[in-house]
């Protein structure tokens, strides 16, 4: 069995000292010259440190919180979408969490319950776990250095919340994004789990086909798509067993009445607040035409003028697709094309869950040579060129609140815009 480094204040000294330099010119330059504690060890300790700075701020401030890989600290959740998990659980809520890994997860969930257990079959990342537990005064917490899945087989505890991040790579390290691709198989085992919980949560790839998630998982009752200033994290499904005793969390009591399912776009910042929320239960209607009495209505060549508001979906309501319950919400919004997933309106909308934008104008042929080395943003949706070509071909630099959008109404168009938000 692999043991921890000893946490030493020579070693300790040696990271605080060093914490802004290259790891691999530290290997260089201290190579066979370290006698008290291991360098290798060290040198995981500075890069991790590094590259979980803006993402794991609050765990790197306790100074004896370790990482047993540089890949670890790659792959551990933001502890702003950590923290959104664990607004989720019930205050006193008695936790599983299976695939613990780093355990940022369960570390911040765990604050909100009686208890938790957390499930590791690496070694090295139990001993891990144990450890930032002690040093994070987390007494609560009850690692399991064993296989999660046989575990849990042989456990007769019922849990209120079983948490699961399935692994998302596959042969040669491929990266995997449905859930029959991942380890452990969550479709094969929602039988057992069904029986040993009231609430699921499955944190999935941010690429992960929720249409197809609907078929292969069971007892759906929320989906949440989780960015972080603008960037989607991950994919967070909920399954509900209402034939448990466990009662039901208020967030999601409307789903044991009815048959709708829970969907939110959630977008935080790195401290964990809310930049944007866009929730809706989801009846599964059709996009179709205002004219035909449904909600959704469609923007004419018209509606682009000077004054009126661009809108774009942050990435959390793209996955979504949320285009009948944006029009809903925001009255008189219009989009611009059933593939062009922009939107535009004469009214501002601050609480729109995107970027908002004030139309300067359309942009025409003869405008063209006006903008060389203007500095602007570029974007397209659903427009023939990438943004890429499209700067390219406008001569343009980049920089600035004004943003060319490429796009497409009933012919390809480009739209000058400034940034409102």
């Amino acid at each position: 069995m692999t043991s921890l480094s000893p946490i030493s204040d020579e070693l300790l000294m040696f990271i605080k000292r060093n914490i802004k330099e290259n790891p691999a010119s530290l290997r260089l330059k201290y190579h066979g010259k370290i006698n008290n504690f291991d360098l290798d060890f060290a040198l995981t300790q500075i890069e991790s440190r590094q590259k979980t700075k803006k993402k794991l701020p609050h765990f790197i401030s306790n100074q004896c919180f370790i990482f047993p890989t540089v890949l670890s600290a790659e792959q551990a959740s933001h502890e702003a979408v950590a923290a959104y998990h664990a607004s989720l659980i019930e205050k006193n809520s008695d936790l599983l969490d299976m695939t613990a890994g780093l355990g940022i997860d369960v570390m911040t969930m765990a604050q909100k319950c009686s208890h938790a257990t957390a499930c590791e079959l690496d070694e090295t990342k139990a001993q891990t776990l144990r450890h930032n537990c002690k040093v994070l005064g987390l007494d609560n917490i009850t690692v399991v250095g064993a296989d999660s899945i046989e575990w849990i087989a042989e456990t007769d505890k019922h849990f209120d919340v079983i948490f699961i991040d399935p692994a998302r790579r596959g042969e040669d390290n491929a990266r995997t994004y449905n859930f029959h691709d991942c380890q452990p198989d969550i479709m094969n085992l929602q039988a057992m789990l069904s029986s040993k919980t009231s609430r699921l949560l499955i944190k999935a790839s941010p690429l992960l086909d929720v249409a197809q998630t609907l078929k292969d998982i069971s007892h759906v009752r929320a989906i949440r798509a989780i960015c972080v200033n603008g960037e989607c994290k991950e994919i967070l499904v909920e399954a509900l067993y209402t034939a448990s005793a466990s009662p039901l969390p208020d967030s999601v009591l409307k789903k044991a009445i009815d048959d709708s399912i829970l969907k939110e776009a959630i977008d935080l910042k790195d401290d964990g607040s809310l930049i944007s929320k866009f929730s809706f239960y989801d009846t599964s209607e059709p996009e179709v035409d205002l004219s035909t009495a449904t909600p959704i209505a469609y923007a004419l060549e018209t509606d682009i003028i000077p004054g009126h508001y661009l809108y774009e979906p942050n990435a959390a309501v793209m996955k979504l697709a949320p285009w009948n319950e944006l029009c809903k919400t925001f009255d008189g919004l219009k989009k611009l094309a059933p593939s062009s997933h922009l939107f535009v309106s004469e009214k501002k909308y601050e609480s729109f869950p995107g970027r908002v934008l004030k139309i300067e104008k359309r942009i025409e042929k003869k405008d063209r040579k006006t903008l060389k080395d203007l500095p602007v943003n570029v974007a397209v949706r659903n427009y023939p060129l990438s943004a890429s070509e499209l700067r390219k071909q406008l001569k343009v630099r980049e920089g600035s609140d004004l943003f060319i959008y490429g796009t497409r109404i009933s012919a390809p168009l480009l739209i000058l815009a400034r940034r409102e938000n």
